[in-house]
């Protein structure tokens, strides 16, 4: 039986991945707006987006995105082949 690599369930998993990515660099690049807002001293919102969406956090969210695709494709490929292997 043959099988196939699922690109619709890694590019699934990868969005979430990248998704996960984006808010955590949100809440570390935004921690001292946060905290402010925290206390009632909410700085004005372009202010954090400013602060927190930067091309090198573009480029970071794009590399690491690429990374996780590459990662999950090889690691789907390896368990196929040694699925394969087994049977054989």
């Amino acid at each position: 039986m043959e099988q196939k690599i699922s690109h619709p369930k890694i590019a699934v998993r990868t969005l979430l991945k990248v998704l996960l990515m984006i808010v955590i660099i949100f809440t570390l690049n935004s921690w001292p707006s946060i905290k402010q807002s925290l206390s009632g001293q909410a700085p004005p919102f372009n202010y954090w987006l400013d602060h927190s969406f930067k091309p090198s956090n573009f480029l970071l969210i794009i590399g690491f995105g690429a990374y996780f695709y590459y990662k999950d494709l090889t690691d789907q490929k390896a368990l196929i082949e040694k699925q394969q292997n087994e049977i054989k």
